[in-house]
């Protein structure tokens, strides 16, 4: 699942860049070593829309420097959420994240499309169970899309902060979704 992402990444690209998470899980499995010429990868976003809860119209496309916008932003426009893609969220088999204020508990939110498998249902859940805690976070698998529709309060993950830009909610998500997958992965 990861291994084979990461090897294709390394095996394809002439420069090779990972975030840090990717480069330790590459150098822990002996697909790079330490002192391999690695690059820092940055985000990028192509698709950046806040968009009506209600609806899911788009009410503005959004450039990239709405990414330093503190997540806060939606405390005070609860009734939007931002959707966001980028080609770095391939490599944790994600089809897009809208991260938002949860109407209910007040929490930072984010909402992502899971291309895992439908058997892997009992581990997702008893992982999120776990380490965010089943109240607040969920796991629903769509047999429209094959996809698992995952919630997670970002207030649950560790290093949240809540005047963090959303560049670094979307880095902090992704390191939590990545973990979950190397998890996933040595288990089985």
């Amino acid at each position: 699942m990861l291994k084979d992402k990461i090897m294709q990444i390394i095996e394809n690209e002439n420069n090779i860049e990972l975030f840090p998470i990717e480069k330790l899980y590459a150098e822990k499995l002996g697909l790079i070593d330490e002192n391999s010429s690695i690059g820092e990868k940055k985000w990028m976003f192509p698709v950046i829309e806040r968009c009506l809860k209600e609806t899911e119209e788009v009410i503005k496309e959004e450039d990239a420097s709405f990414m330093d916008t503190p997540i806060t932003y939606f405390t005070n426009q609860i009734e939007e959420f931002v959707f966001l893609d980028s080609p770095a969220l391939e490599t944790v088999r994600v089809d897009g994240m809208a991260f938002e204020t949860d109407d209910v508990f007040h929490t930072f939110t984010v909402l992502f499309g899971l291309k895992i498998q439908k058997k892997w249902g009992p581990f997702l859940k008893d992982y999120l169970k776990e380490h965010v805690g089943l109240q607040t976070s969920s796991a629903m698998f769509s047999d429209q899309d094959g996809l698992w529709d995952v919630n997670v309060p970002l207030d649950a993950l560790d290093g949240f902060q809540r005047d963090m830009p959303l560049a670094e909610a979307v880095d902090l998500a992704y390191r939590f979704i990545f973990t979950m997958l190397e998890t996933l992965e040595v288990s089985n």
